[in-house]
């Protein structure tokens, strides 16, 4: 888990689903580029669903699927099982040798990212 202050959350509406997850994916992929992964696609279609990130760690490729919320509580939570299932299913399709989890919760002030690699 990391915190980083956001002074620039302020400028967001976090009242709206669509920004509130588009900055939480664009925060992921900086997060992600940060510690060494290659960010390859975003928004990936495959079949009938869709990947948030797909990056390369070290060769292999990964899907990382993205929660990010506004509320006071560990973003990793809202994936419930059957969201896990899911990515699975699509990382398999596309490939991937690995699926991570990374929660982003976006408060006024601060940014908390939880990173749960290997977990699908």
């Amino acid at each position: 888990r990391e915190r980083r202050r956001a002074g620039a959350a302020r400028d967001l509406d976090l009242t709206d689903r669509a920004v509130v997850g588009a900055t939480g994916e664009r925060i992921a992929a900086r997060f992600l580029s940060s510690h060494g992964l290659d960010v390859v696609g975003r928004n990936v279609h495959v079949g009938r669903g869709e990947l948030d990130l797909l990056v390369l760690d070290r060769g292999r490729r990964v899907v990382v699927e993205v929660r990010a919320i506004t509320a006071d509580r560990d973003p990793i939570d809202a994936i419930d099982s059957g969201k896990r299932r899911h990515v699975t299913r699509l990382a398999v399709a596309a490939g991937a040798s690995r699926v991570d989890f990374l929660g982003v919760r976006i408060g006024p002030d601060d940014v908390e990212i939880h990173w749960v690699p290997g977990c699908g």
